[in-house]
C-alpha cells in the first residue's frame, strides 16, 4: 500500500487514529488526516504526528527531512539552500539577494540561521532569519548541535510558510511546542449569582432522586467538574448545603458512602 493510499484506507485511518493520535477531537484529527494526504508522508514511519496537551489544541509534527520530500516532490518547488550566521561572518541583503562570505576558521559566535526557497513560479527567492536567542538552547541537543538545530528550524519555518498548501498548522520536531504543556489552562468563566442560584437546585433535584451510593457519587462527580470549568460555580453556602444534605441521603438509604470528594475553590489571582 502506497503512503497516499494509507490516507484512504478507512481500516487504517481507524489504527492510525487509535496509535498516533488517539487524544485528538475529529476535527483535529480531520486536520491531520488532510496533511497527511497532502504529504503523502506515513505515520508508521514517523514522519508524521501529532501531539495533545489536555485543553490545548493539537500540535502536528513534521520531521525536517519529511519537509523537504515533501516540497521537493511539489511542482512548483524549484530550490532552497539554508546555512547558519556567525559574528565574524560576511552578511548582506541586497535587492532581496542574501550574500553570505564566511571563512572556514575564526568565525565566533553563533547569531542565526537563513534559509532560501525558490518557487518556479517566482521571480525571485524568499528568504527568512531565525534568531539563536528565540530557542532555548540549555537543551542537551541544541548544545551539542546548535547549529544543526537553528538550521532545521529556520528550514522547516521557511518551507512552511512557502507552501502552506502543504505544511499548514504543522511544526518541525526541532521548534519549540507552541504552547507549554504545563502552561495554566485559560481564565475560568465565572458564574454570576442567578445562574449560581440555578447550579444548586440542579443538583438538589438530582441528589434528591438518588436511590444508592453510586448514584450519589455520580452527581458529585459531575458537580466537580462543573466547578472545574467555572469560577464560583457555586457559592461557598451552597456547597456547605450540598453537602449537608449529602449526609442526610447517606442516611436515609442507610448505606456507608464514602465522603464525596470537593475540589478546593482556587482563589482568586490578584490583578
Amino acid at each position: 500500500m502506497s503512503d497516499l493510499q494509507l490516507w484512504k484506507d478507512q481500516n487504517k485511518l481507524d489504527e492510525v487514529k487509535k496509535l498516533f493520535a488517539p487524544k485528538l477531537t475529529e476535527d483535529e484529527f480531520n486536520t491531520f488526516v488532510w496533511i497527511g494526504k497532502a504529504t503523502s508522508l506515513n505515520p508508521f514511519l514517523r514522519e508524521i504526528w501529532a501531539v495533545k496537551y489536555q485543553w490545548l489544541p493539537a500540535s502536528i509534527f513534521i520531521g525536517r527531512d519529511w519537509y523537504r520530500k515533501s516540497a521537493q516532490s511539489n511542482k512548483e518547488y524549484d530550490y532552497h539552500t539554508v546555512d547558519a550566521v556567525y559574528s565574524n561572518d560576511v552578511f548582506e541583503v541586497e535587492n532581496w539577494e542574501v550574500k553570505h562570505k564566511y571563512s572556514i576558521t575564526n568565525r565566533w559566535d553563533l547569531a542565526w540561521a537563513y534559509c532560501i526557497v525558490k518557487r518556479k513560479w517566482a521571480s525571485k527567492t524568499m528568504f527568512n532569519f531565525v534568531d539563536i536567542k528565540e530557542y532555548n538552547t540549555n537543551q542537551s541537543v541544541w548544545k551539542q548541535k546548535p547549529a544543526t538545530m537553528i538550521k532545521k528550524v529556520a528550514e522547516a519555518q521557511w518551507l512552511r510558510w512557502t507552501f502552506q498548501e502543504l505544511f499548514a498548522w504543522t511544526y518541525d520536531e526541532s521548534e519549540e511546542i507552541p504552547v507549554n504543556q504545563n502552561q495554566e489552562s485559560p481564565e475560568k468563566p465565572w458564574v454570576n449569582n442567578e445562574d449560581q442560584e440555578k447550579n444548586f437546585w440542579v443538583y438538589y433535584d438530582k441528589m434528591m432522586a438518588v436511590k444508592n451510593e453510586d448514584e450519589l457519587r455520580k452527581v458529585f462527580i459531575d458537580l466537580n467538574k462543573e466547578r472545574k470549568k467555572f469560577k464560583d460555580y457555586l457559592s461557598e453556602d451552597q456547597l456547605k448545603e450540598l453537602v449537608g444534605l449529602k449526609d442526610e441521603i447517606k442516611q436515609k438509604i442507610n448505606e456507608n458512602i464514602v465522603d464525596a470528594e470537593i475540589i478546593p475553590e482556587e482563589p482568586i489571582k490578584s490583578k
